[in-house]
């Protein structure tokens, strides 16, 4: 993969492909995430991973407020997971929210523990950051548990702060 580049989402193209990745993955977008996440696609800002005309995956973000910012959705496309996409595009949310004085970022995952095709999206926001800090059981909009997570965007900020100062 050579030139992947990261962009925001333009166009029913863009949005098509987006849910043509998600509907591939029914182990974690059922129907009513698939309606939804139509929805906030075209409606909230979008980053698609991308190498010439081929949409390797995407993150959807929305602000809470002026210093928060939550994924709504993020997913990449079952033949190129574990090399490193997600993450990519992670921290590419991550710079762009800085950027602009974002310094929390918020992402909701099923609270639901036996299910396990979500231990590995549990494992990926751990891996990169995250905290648990909540679980609601049951979550009114989804009627099921789901797990809170966030991840300080100031911290590393501080930490070159500090290391300046050693």
């Amino acid at each position: 993969m050579s030139a992947l580049n990261i962009v925001t989402a333009v166009g029913e193209d863009d949005i098509e492909k987006c849910l043509q990745i998600a509907r591939e993955l029914p182990e974690w977008f059922n129907e009513a995430g698939l309606r939804a996440m139509e929805r906030d696609l075209m409606g909230e800002t979008t980053f698609i991973a991308i190498e010439g005309e081929e949409v390797f995956g995407f993150i959807t973000i929305k602000p809470l407020n002026g210093k928060a910012l939550e994924i709504l959705w993020m997913a990449v496309g079952r033949e190129h997971r574990g090399k490193g996409i997600g993450t990519e595009m992670l921290r590419f949310v991550e710079g762009w929210a800085r950027e602009r004085g974002f310094e929390l970022l918020v992402v909701k995952s099923s609270g639901d523990l036996t299910y396990k095709p979500y231990d590995e999206t549990r494992r990926f926001y751990e891996w990169n950051g995250f905290v648990r800090i909540a679980l609601i059981d049951p979550y009114p909009q989804w009627g099921e548990p789901a797990l809170i997570y966030a991840k300080c965007l100031k911290r590393k900020q501080a930490e070159r702060r500090n290391r300046a100062v050693m």
